[in-house]
């Protein structure tokens, strides 16, 4: 007598069989400890402390430098930074939003963490 097996049944044990899989893997992986620094967003972010770091790191000292400027912006230093945010929308290029330049140009998009600082910090009004 031959048997038949349904695509159905196949399908459901492929499936038992990766969901156990991973269930082990996560088990295997929750058991060691994470090296990696947890994510901290300050309370009252300053320009100096939190904001130029991520700006110089990404486009202050690349494009927009005190002597590139590219599309003439200059993200040197506060006062620049400061007007870019209020009249190049900057938080909206470091985000991607729709209508803007996506920047940085040419790099991965900041962090998470970078954007929730800048945002911050504009939100909470620009302390240098």
């Amino acid at each position: 007598m031959k048997k038949t097996v349904s695509l159905t049944a196949i399908a459901a044990f492929c499936g038992l069989i990766a969901l156990q899989t991973t269930t082990l893997t996560s088990c295997k992986s929750s058991q060691k400890t994470s090296t990696a620094a947890p994510v901290v967003i300050p309370d009252n972010p300053t320009y100096t402390a939190n904001v130029k770091p991520i700006i110089d790191a990404a486009c202050g000292t690349k494009c927009h430098s005190a002597v590139k400027k590219a599309h003439d912006i200059d993200l040197s230093n506060y006062e620049s930074v400061k007007d870019a945010c209020i009249n190049h929308k900057l938080l909206a290029s470091v985000k991607h939003e729709s209508g803007v330049k996506s920047m940085p140009r040419m790099a991965p998009k900041l962090s998470a963490q970078s954007i929730a600082i800048i945002e911050k910090w504009i939100n909470q009004g620009y302390a240098q």
